[in-house]
This record gives C-alpha cells, sequence and structure tokens, in this order.
C-alpha cells in the first residue's frame, strides 16, 4: 500500500503536487515540519496545519493521507471536521443577532424555548454560550442510552433528550462544565428567529464575506464535500474509517474547514469584517459565576495564557477528526492543526508549532516546560512492595469522579471494569499516565500509605481523596441484578452479575462492565454508579455521575 500511495503521489499533476505547501520554507519551517514527522507518510492518515501572522499565511502544508483507499494526502485545502472549533461560528451568528436586535445574551431561553422544563427557568443566552448553564450534555445523556452516533440522528433527537432531563448539573451559573447542549440550543436560537438554518446563516453573514469558499457548516451528512477527509482511527493491523452520521450537532460541531481558509477567519479577528471591533471583543469576555469569579471559557472560545503569552483558543473532536485553534494576540500569531486521525493530539502539535516561532518569547517555568518534561522523563525503578501502597480508590465527590489503581504483573494501573493503562513511576509519588501528558501525583498519608491523588493536565488540575477500598461477597453482589428504568433518557438497563463485576445489557448485547469498590458504589467506563435504598435497605434504584452529566435516575423495576 505504501508504493502504491507513493506512485500515486509522484503521479500527480504538478500544478496539485504546489497546493502541498503554502509559503516559502525556511529554518523555522523545516523546524514545524519536524512536529509532524509521525504523521509525514504515505501509509497513515495526519494533518494539516496553518500558521498565519496578521491574518496570512506564514506556512501550511499537509501531512500524511486525506485517504488511504484512495492514495489522496492532505493539503492545506483539504477539508476536515473541526468538531468544537466549530463553537466560535455558532457564538459569532448569535453575536449577529444580538447586533441586528433581535435578542440580548440575557435573554431567558425559555423565551424562545417554552417547551423547556421549569429547571431551565434562569438559564440565559450567556449562560449557554459560556457552558454555565448546567444543561446537561446532550451528547453524553445519547451515549448512556446506548445511542450510536453512527446511526441517523437530528434537531429533533437532541431536543427530546434535553427536554426530558429532569434537572440541571447544578445551579444556574453557579459553575463552569462543558456541556454541548448549550451550543445546540443556539443553533436552533438561530433557526427560530430568522427562519434559516444555522449553516445557511453562517454562509450568508459570515462564511461568504469572508471568502472562506471551501468552508461549510453542514447539516446532512450525506451530503457531498469536494475534497474531504476521511476520518480514521488506530486498531491493531493499521486504521479504521471512524465516521459519523449524526446530523444533530449544529451549533456544537458541524463546521467543516481548511487550514488556507482558516487564514480568512484568523484576519477577521485581526482585520474584522464580520461583526466588527465590538463582535470579537465580545467573543473574548470571559464568564462569570455566581460567586463573581470568572472563568477562562468566554464566548465560544477558551481566553487563557500558556507560557505567560495570552492566548485565545478551542479545540475540537469528533469521530476520527481532531482539531485545535489558538491565537496568541500580542503577538498576532495564530495556528491551526486539523487532522483526521483520533490519536494525533492537535493541541499538543498546535502548541509546539507555535513555540517554534514564539519559544524566545515564552516563560520557561509554566506548565508548557512541565508538559514536554513529563512526556520524555524516563521511569524511576519501584519494587512490587513500594507500588502496593499506591493501590485503591479514589474519589472526587464534587466531580462525581472515583478512580481505581491496581498493581498487574510488575506495574501499578488505572483503569475499572474495562481497559487498564499503566502508570509510569517517575519518583517522588509521581506517575505518568502511559506516554500521555497527564500526571497522577500522589501525597499525604503515612507508612507508604497516601491519602490523596491529583490529577494534572494541561486543563487543570483535580484533587481526589483515599477511600476505603471494599470487596463484595457473591452474595452482596447478588443483590444488584435486575432492570433498572431512566424515563429522562427512555431506557431501561438490565444488569447480571458477573465475576465479581455487574454488566449492563440491552437486547442481550453487552454495553458496559462495572466493578464494586464500596457497597452501592461503582465504577467503569468513565462513569460511576451510586445505588440507592430505601429505609428497609432494599435497592431502589442508582443515580449515574458521567463527566458532563450528573445525578442521571433510574429506578428498579419490579
Amino acid at each position: 500500500m505504501r508504493l502504491r500511495a507513493l506512485m500515486l503521489l509522484l503521479a500527480l499533476p504538478a500544478a496539485l503536487r504546489a497546493q502541498y505547501v503554502i509559503g516559502a520554507r525556511d529554518s523555522l519551517t523545516a523546524r514545524v515540519d519536524a512536529v509532524f514527522r509521525a504523521f509525514d507518510r504515505v501509509d497513515s492518515p495526519g494533518c494539516a496545519v496553518g500558521v498565519y501572522r496578521d491574518g496570512r499565511i506564514l506556512y501550511a502544508r499537509g501531512y500524511g493521507m486525506a485517504n488511504l483507499e484512495l492514495g489522496v494526502p492532505n493539503t492545506p485545502r483539504t477539508v476536515f471536521d473541526i468538531g468544537s472549533v466549530s463553537k466560535q461560528f455558532a457564538a459569532t451568528a448569535i453575536l449577529l443577532l444580538a447586533q441586528d436586535g433581535k435578542l440580548s445574551l440575557s435573554d431567558d431561553i425559555r423565551k424562545y424555548f417554552p417547551e423547556l422544563p421549569a429547571y431551565a427557568s434562569g438559564v440565559t443566552i450567556r449562560h449557554l454560550l459560556n457552558h454555565t448553564s448546567g444543561i446537561r450534555d446532550f451528547l453524553t445523556l445519547m451515549g448512556l442510552a446506548g445511542r450510536s452516533f453512527e446511526g441517523v440522528a437530528d434537531t429533533l433527537d437532541f431536543l427530546r433528550v434535553i427536554t426530558r432531563s429532569a434537572e440541571t448539573n447544578f445551579p444556574i451559573g453557579a459553575r463552569y462544565l462543558y456541556s454541548n447542549s448549550g451550543f445546540a440550543l443556539v443553533g436552533q436560537l438561530v433557526y427560530r428567529l430568522t427562519g434559516k438554518p444555522l449553516p445557511q446563516f453562517l454562509q450568508q453573514r459570515v462564511l461568504g464575506p469572508l471568502g472562506m469558499n471551501d468552508s461549510r457548516s453542514l447539516s446532512d451528512h450525506a451530503g457531498i464535500i469536494p475534497n474531504r477527509a476521511q476520518g480514521y482511527a488506530p486498531r491493531a493491523d493499521g486504521f479504521a474509517i471512524a465516521s459519523s452520521q449524526f446530523d444533530g450537532t449544529g451549533g456544537a460541531g458541524s463546521m467543516h474547514a481548511t487550514v488556507e481558509d482558516f487564514a480568512r477567519w484568523d484576519r477577521n479577528w485581526e482585520e474584522p469584517v464580520v461583526g466588527g471591533r465590538a463582535l470579537v471583543d465580545s467573543l473574548q469576555v470571559r464568564g462569570k459565576l455566581t460567586n463573581d469569579s470568572t472563568i477562562s471559557y468566554a464566548l465560544g472560545v477558551s481566553v487563557d495564557s500558556w507560557r505567560g503569552l495570552h492566548t485565545v483558543s478551542h479545540g475540537g473532536s469528533w469521530a476520527g477528526y481532531r482539531a485545535h485553534f489558538v491565537r496568541f494576540p500580542e503577538h498576532r500569531l495564530s495556528v491551526t492543526t486539523f487532522c483526521n486521525l483520533s490519536t494525533s493530539g492537535p493541541d499538543t502539535l498546535a502548541i509546539k508549532v507555535a513555540t517554534v516561532y514564539l519559544g524566545a518569547r515564552m516563560s520557561p517555568d509554566t506548565i508548557g516546560s512541565w508538559d514536554s518534561a513529563l512526556v520524555s522523563a524516563l521511569p524511576v525503578p519501584m519494587t512490587l512492595e513500594q507500588l502496593r501502597g499506591f493501590e485503591g480508590a479514589w474519589r472526587n465527590v464534587e466531580l462525581g469522579e472515583v478512580r481505581r489503581t491496581r498493581i498487574r504483573g510488575d506495574s501499578l494501573m488505572a483503569g475499572a471494569g474495562g481497559a487498564l493503562t499503566r502508570l509510569v513511576p517517575l519518583g517522588g509519588g509521581r506517575f505518568r499516565v502511559g506516554r500521555t501528558n497527564t500526571e497522577w501525583t500522589f501525597d499525604g498519608g503515612t507508612g507508604g500509605m497516601p491519602a490523596r491523588l491529583s490529577i494534572r493536565t494541561r486543563g487543570g488540575t483535580t484533587r481526589h481523596q483515599r477511600f476505603g477500598l471494599e470487596t463484595l461477597s457473591a452474595a452482596q453482589l447478588a443483590e444488584y441484578p435486575g432492570d433498572y428504568l431512566s424515563e429522562e433518557i427512555e431506557t431501561t438497563n438490565t444488569f447480571v452479575a458477573d465475576s465479581g463485576r455487574l454488566v449492563i445489557t440491552r437486547g442481550g448485547r453487552r454495553f458496559g462492565v462495572f466493578e464494586p469498590v464500596a457497597r452501592d458504589l461503582f465504577v467503569g467506563g468513565g462513569a460511576v454508579l451510586e445505588f440507592a435504598r430505601d429505609a428497609r435497605g432494599r435497592i431502589t434504584g442508582f443515580a449515574v455521575q458521567s463527566g458532563r452529566v450528573r445525578n442521571l435516575s433510574f429506578a428498579q423495576r419490579p
């Protein structure tokens, strides 16, 4: 396959081969190419990168293949699904409607969505745009219902899930928790106010005026998009196609773009044509919580810093596609990385490219240098006896998270109810999660038994406390099997006991494995199940804590 793809590449007309690179090559672009060396092959999916200065392309190039079956390479003109990078376009549409006098960001959303339950009273459009509404994430809800995003779904599906939800994740405005529901609603809001679907509105008011002729918001999964990359995920024998037919993400996602076109979008941040300076400034206003503290998320973008430099950024992930867009406003430099491989890590790639151009101006003593050092750090040997002190269960009640650690062979592993990941010891209670840039640090306690776990990623640090790990007897485990119904997501889960664990089945198929960490507390697949009992000690149901969805109730059926 490598030889065939190479022959196809060489056989392409010179005019097409010239599309592979935009911008003059120099020592800096050679360093950019080195960042993507692992993808610069004819037998692998890859990425396209765009580097912009003052909204103009400094350098753009494709790496790897847009389509492995047809031997089509990635270029700056390859179209990628950019996932949640789309959210800044939905926010722009809302701000344009505000300029038109059709809405205010302080409007209660039930003014436009009267079908929403009473729990949404007090949620404003601004809450939706900066993820402080507390409305549960519809993609997580649909996933908990066993819905596959490889099947057809649309706006009616997500509206039904949201309107049947019984409560918010937290009091309105009290916290930040990323939720695609907010942006799906604002995408529908554009239609309710203008009579135009969001893709049509964006084409007329944003993409067309900016000359983004190869970019579009997709509302029909069956539509033809010229030069579109196929999404892929790795598997043991190479790669598998990773696609989605889900049409219900308008506002939350669905934008398809090229890195060449994105220079025109970046230029609007520098020299605003769409919406003027007032709109661009509004996009960057950080959200505020009810306690008057601010969050880094603004309107469809995060406003933060990286190694001492101010940044405006957002990432995207959908099916086999990954994307990242980061701006350094004071230095008028931006980077986009659009990829068609699920494990590509475009945020890390974008930062590495930005460091090529701005590294001398970056602070060396922040998470950026920690991040690079962590991935390359060598393991520190530990005996099994030393590792045993790190076995256990760790809980963050506020986030609804439980982490499980255990010894397998000669290693400390993380995970529950499914695949396990090795924790690489780095010394001093520090561990790296596999080959990722996530760090686990254990501390406190006595006698080699730490009491606390801190999990550090580029997005921040979360803290967990050790709690007593319990082993359930076969008789105790036998209390839990049965049928449990969630009226909210219209789903019945059947639990059966299997090898000391609970297995979810639907229609005779296995949908998840949960293992007990304490009486009435089970973990698996990133979710936590908390079983409830009545006054006589009989199980009545359970609540699910699953990232962007809190306290989803299931009742035991007779």
